[in-house]
């Protein structure tokens, strides 16, 4: 089962408050490293602050809203790779914060040579500028020293970008055969077929909620406050159609409402399974169904990849090839399989332009359409 499907935790983490002693944007130059990340981690947690009463607090509201101006997956991101630049500079006896160009440089090297993606370093690169930035700090990232070693590395360790696998319908099908009707299940079933018919991304299938959305004897409407590419924040509004197969995203999502009684807040929702009840001792226990306790807070995108790679692992598929944007992968591919025109497809998809579009379905499109295809 997913991660998420185990045994409460015995104590849920509360997020870390931020530190109005920083709410300036002034970090702590010059700090061990262990210091800068942990400065680092309360600077990038949002919390959108009360109503204003004083000059303080309008400073600290105008701290909130820089950080949301990333999204919270990009912040996370952030946390982590600073935290593991900091690691490396306490390591080899650097500064952090501000560090220098031949020490961004080094890392990048040092990281490189482990193996890892390029993407990665283009991450950890974007990390240590924004870092340096919420710092009040010269980004060494613009130095030439950094920019070249970076060149030199996404030039000499190139390799194709690897892209997750697609879950098309002959793929889905049989992942959905396999999920049981449990509490759990009921969840799963839902949010892959929602995902797939609306071609989400995990962030958004993690931001869905109650509120927003709106039943029809069609089918249902999503509304997304907040899409990738919607930068002036007007929302984006979704269909998913009544289906009449197994298939059918409208009648997984109303079995799993009512299953888990949800009527507010987060469509999909961590679930834990609860030790079974305590009987006296030496008394034969009786079998019993299974409990489960559903949080109050949306999934996050790495259950969602784990949700995918489960039950497509247990279809008998590769898991390792499968993660939550295989939803969105597999929808953009199927509609290309039914000959569906790339205009509608970007419609569909909600792609900001066609070039982006193109990476999806340049190969599904010669897969289904080569123009050498009946005459071989």
């Amino acid at each position: 089962m997913p991660a998420d499907d185990s045994t409460i935790p015995l104590i849920l983490p509360d997020p870390l408050a931020t530190g109005a002693e920083n709410s300036a944007g002034f970090g702590p130059a010059g700090a061990a490293p262990d210091s800068v990340a942990h400065w680092f981690d309360l600077e990038t947690i949002l919390a959108l602050p009360a109503p204003i009463a004083s000059f303080a607090d309008a400073a600290e509201a105008a701290a909130q809203y820089r950080r949301a101006a990333r999204s919270e997956n990009t912040r996370r991101a952030y946390r982590a790779a600073v935290a593991r630049f900091c690691a490396w500079c306490a390591e080899h006896r650097q500064n952090a914060l501000p560090a220098t160009p031949e020490t961004v440089a080094a890392f990048l090297a040092a990281a490189a040579r482990a193996g890892l993606a390029v993407n990665t370093l283009r991450l950890r690169h974007a990390a240590i500028r924004y870092l340096h930035l919420l710092a009040g700090a010269a980004p060494p990232t613009a130095a030439a020293t950094v920019a070249t070693t970076f060149a030199g590395i996404r030039r000499a360790h190139r390799r194709p970008l690897a892209k997750k696998t697609a879950l098309v319908l002959d793929r889905l099908l049989p992942a959905i055969e396999a999920i049981p009707n449990t509490l759990p299940g009921l969840r799963d079933r839902a949010l892959l077929l929602v995902g797939f018919a609306a071609a989400l991304r995990p962030s958004e299938i993690a931001r869905l909620t109650f509120e927003h959305t709106t039943h029809h004897a069609d089918g249902i409407e999503l509304f997304l406050p907040w899409r990738k590419n919607d930068q002036d924040a007007r929302g984006t509004r979704l269909w998913v159609p009544k289906g009449h197969t197994d298939l059918c995203p409208v009648a997984a999502l109303d079995a799993w409402l009512a299953a888990a009684g949800i009527t507010e807040g987060p469509l999909f929702r961590r679930i834990w399974r609860l030790p079974p009840p305590r009987v006296p001792r030496g008394t034969r226990r009786n079998p019993v169904a299974d409990r489960y306790r559903i949080g109050t807070r949306p999934i996050d995108t790495d259950s969602i990849a784990l949700i995918v790679k489960n039950w497509t692992g247990l279809a008998g598929f590769d898991a390792a090839g499968f993660a939550g944007h295989s939803l969105r992968r597999g929808a953009i591919s199927s509609g290309v399989a039914q000959g569906v025109h790339i205009a509608r497809l970007k419609q569909f998809s909600g792609h900001a332009s066609l070039k982006s579009l193109e990476e999806y379905v340049e190969l599904d499109e010669l897969r289904h359409n080569h123009p050498l295809k009946d005459i071989l």
